[in-house]
């Protein structure tokens, strides 16, 4: 192997630790949610603001969850966009060619086609597990806290219930920006794979498809 060809190796070696590391990640992110969802219901009937605390968490770990998501997408994109069509030229064969089968391979060679593009992704069940429980959570830290706090001290639960929503409102913003963009990168690289595909399967001049 050349020198460049060393240095494409330890790139993608690089990035797959990466890939690794933004999935692992992620995946804990969403384990987080899910088991501070239960511990913080439970913890809710001794501490009423766990459920405001719990609203505002899961916004937080929805915006780390999406950054490790857009992360993954990156790293997609540029093995599929740069390094495989580098290497692919440089060994003279079609290489590292997961993204493409991923979106192309499986009706192409006769499996079933995936239910939906989410089921690649889960980004869009992901985004209900993270942003449907804040304002649930704030209206059952209303109806719990209400009937025991007056002037003043309604005043303030109001006002952190408003704080939480704003912050539940503007994750809600920042998440269809990044849903959007993720959706588009798929897209993207779908449309590249099956550009990829209909090329390879195209008659050589002589008259023989490609081997």
């Amino acid at each position: 192997m050349d020198e460049a060809g060393e240095f494409d190796k330890a790139e993608y070696d690089s990035l797959r630790a990466e890939l690794i590391f933004h999935q692992t990640n992620a995946s804990a992110i969403f384990a987080l949610n899910i088991a501070g969802m239960g511990v913080g219901v439970t913890a809710a009937a001794k501490l009423g603001s766990a459920l405001l605390v719990l609203s505002v968490l899961s916004c937080v770990l929805w915006l780390r969850y999406s950054d490790h998501v857009m992360a993954l997408f990156r790293i997609a994109a540029y093995l599929e966009t740069v390094l495989r069509p580098r290497v692919t030229a440089r060994v003279g064969e079609a290489v590292l060619g997961w993204e493409s089968f991923l979106r192309t391979g499986f009706t192409a060679s006769g499996f079933p086609a995936l239910p939906s593009r989410d089921s690649r992704m889960g980004i869009l069940v992901a985004s209900g597990a993270f942003l449907l429980p804040p304002p649930l959570l704030c209206l059952a830290f209303v109806v719990q806290q209400a009937p025991s706090v007056s002037g003043g001290s309604r005043v303030l639960l109001l006002a952190a219930v408003a704080c939480a929503g704003l912050i539940w409102l503007y994750t809600i913003s920042r998440g269809v920006q990044k849903v959007r963009w993720v959706r588009a990168v798929d897209a993207r690289l779908s449309a590249g794979a099956r550009s990829g595909a209909r090329g390879s399967s195209r008659p050589s001049p002589g008259g023989a498809s490609p081997s």
